[in-house]
């Protein structure tokens, strides 16, 4: 049961100075992104209803992603281990990279299968044929702009955050990179690092931590797509 106390919390976002217009994304919902964010602080707190949907929708994809994975192949391809083996940036992931087609991604060697349930007219979530670790992959009409890592992932950013690490571990490892809003659901927070190197700044790591400060699901992508609390839903 959701209290009133468990909403009230008010947390700070910076809202990026600029971004390119040509890059946005609309929400399958119909809402419109803002062309250019003010470049001001704004005290936010999320609804009720995006803080139940988001983390409810993520359990139910991940689940359906890891029950079709039977279909993993006991020999492992190169980009198979690629997305083992590599850290999550927030530009991609190993061979899966943002702003490339799903056609690319299987040029790549890498087959994505839509995850049932996920999708909303034009944007829809896949998984990767014979990989059983619980990421999900969104696109927006065939164009990945966001990728989800699940509770019991073992990938690990660039600077080594993933499930299981605290909120002073990312304070520690992305400093004063960080905006934090209350998680109603988690009791804990929504952290978003944002890059300073010049043409990573339009992609974020969005993190979700739960109310003992622990992170229990991320993801990295483009802005604003990555900031959906609910995905394509």
């Amino acid at each position: 049961m959701i209290t009133l106390a468990a909403v009230a919390g008010l947390g700070v976002i910076a809202l990026p100075q600029s971004i390119a217009p040509q890059a946005m994304a609309r929400h399958p919902n119909g809402s419109a992104n803002a062309s250019t964010p003010s470049p001001v602080y704004r005290l936010q707190a999320p609804t009720v209803l995006q803080g139940v949907v988001a983390p409810l929708n993520s359990l139910r994809l991940m689940k359906r992603a890891l029950a079709n994975a039977a279909d993993s192949d006991s020999r492992m391809s190169l980009p198979l281990l690629a997305i083992l083996n590599e850290p999550l940036k927030t530009t991609g992931l190993g061979p899966i990279q943002i702003g490339m087609t799903l056609a690319d991604l299987e040029e790549a060697g890498l087959t994505p299968i839509a995850i049932e349930g996920s999708g909303q007219g034009v944007c829809q979530y896949y998984r990767i044929k014979g990989n059983s670790e619980p990421i999900g992959i969104m696109a927006i009409d065939d164009r990945i702009l966001r990728i989800d890592v699940w509770p019991g992932s073992l990938i690990e950013t660039r600077s080594g955050a993933k499930i299981g690490s605290t909120e002073a571990d990312l304070v520690r490892m992305y400093r004063g990179q960080l905006e934090a809003t209350a998680n109603p659901v988690t009791l804990g927070k929504t952290i978003v690092f944002t890059p300073r190197t010049p043409g990573e700044d339009l992609f974020r790591l969005v993190f979700e931590t739960d109310d003992r400060g622990r992170v229990v699901q991320y993801r990295a992508g483009q802005f604003p797509s990555v900031s959906w609390p609910g995905g394509c839903l």
